[in-house]
């Protein structure tokens, strides 16, 4: 069982730009991070980026565990439509990731505060509009145990909808 940090605090760089200095600059700029925070990198090789990361301040000295983003990234290349949509929704940590590609292409890795479900899902047409995607050529890959009356919901409006459960340990 692969184990992951959970965090919202995140960003890519690509590869050729990144410097440890400039990835906790950029970091900082997007949160709010103490002086002294844990801030760590993981290279995403195939998409050419870094994940810049905060870390929790209970980690153990010389653990790096990736983000659990890295996980959803690595899920959704995995996923055989072009268009690949991936959706992780907490409740509770009020918080949904999404991932999505087209073709082979990374467009959105993002993170939201939500307060429900719904939040996630506007939060997800969102950015598909913002993408200019068609939702009817969506399939969305929802990565998290889900009511069936929620399934229903999001095949009203998109081409289909898959629900994977990761095989993870979060931290």
């Amino acid at each position: 069982m692969d184990r992951y940090i959970y965090t919202e605090k995140f960003t890519l760089i690509p590869k050729e730009f990144y410097t440890p200095e400039q990835g906790r600059e950029a970091l900082m700029a997007q949160f709010s991070l103490s002086g002294d925070a844990s801030v760590l990198s993981y290279e995403l090789e195939d998409e050419g980026a870094v994940v810049v990361y905060s870390a929790p301040l209970h980690q153990e000295e010389g653990e790096h565990l990736p983000p659990f983003v890295v996980k959803l990234i690595r899920h959704a290349k995995a996923v055989e439509e072009f268009n690949k949509v991936v959706l992780h929704y907490s409740a509770q940590r009020g918080i949904s990731h999404i991932i999505i590609y087209a073709g082979e292409e990374l467009k959105l890795v993002n993170s939201f505060k939500v307060d429900s479900f719904e939040s996630a899902l506007y939060f997800l047409f969102l950015s598909i509009k913002g993408l200019q995607m068609n939702p009817q050529q969506c399939v969305v890959n929802v990565c998290w145990t889900i009511p069936q009356q929620s399934i229903d919901i999001v095949s009203r409006f998109f081409k289909g909808v898959e629900v994977t459960d990761l095989d993870i340990h979060i931290i």
